[in-house]
């Protein structure tokens, strides 16, 4: 009986020691989960430092291309708005042409002849003739026309810039009108009677 007894303690015991050498390994997988867990947040905040990265050198591209628009917009539109500008035209009778007396200008631009509405205002963007002119002064431009005015009909100058094609007239798309202090420059002139009737005296 005593070694019955002595080989189920040994029994119990081995037992014992198999139990726990089977359960070390679930200890080191609990155990080694933390870990797991804070690299895979690391990776994470690194994947993510990555991509503001990327975005950041994406953005700056883009930054630049909208400096540059806007610089192009610039130069599309420096000259418009001028503070030396003048445009004098007086009434005048025509064979053809118009004469525009005085035009002062800092970019190379365009002068061009319109009808007037019937409220009085100008026919935009249509115009019945255009003349180019030179940056700084000129006098007696020469328009001209190939629509003829009717005697006592009220015409209009516009002053423009030459902005696209140089040399081509591209109004209103390209060759804005000039303005001087947020008004646009444009003067309008009758046309004459060549042959006005002498009053009759007794």
């Amino acid at each position: 009986m005593p070694v019955k007894h002595l080989f189920a303690s040994l029994l119990a015991l081995l037992f014992i020691l198999v139990g726990c050498s089977s359960n070390s390994p679930e200890v080191a997988i609990q155990e080694s989960s933390p870990t797991t867990t804070t690299e895979a947040v690391d990776e994470v905040e690194a994947a993510a430092e990555d991509n503001i990265a990327e975005a950041g050198a994406e953005d700056g591209p883009d930054a630049e291309e909208d400096e540059l628009s806007e610089e192009e917009d610039e130069n599309e539109t420096a000259g418009i708005e001028q503070k030396n500008v003048r445009l004098v035209v007086e009434n005048q009778t025509t064979a053809g042409q118009i004469i525009i007396k005085e035009v002062a200008t800092s970019r190379d631009g365009w002068v061009s002849i319109h009808k007037a509405q019937e409220n009085g205002g100008i026919v935009l963007p249509d115009s019945i003739g255009e003349a180019r002119v030179d940056s700084g002064n000129s006098e007696e431009i020469i328009v001209d026309l190939w629509e003829a005015p009717a005697v006592d009909e009220k015409l209009w100058v516009l002053l423009h810039i030459d902005n696209g094609e140089r040399g081509t007239y591209e109004f209103p798309e390209k060759d804005q009108a000039i303005r001087k202090n947020g008004e646009t420059m444009a003067r309008s002139f009758i046309i004459e009677d060549p042959n006005p009737e002498e009053d009759e005296t007794e």
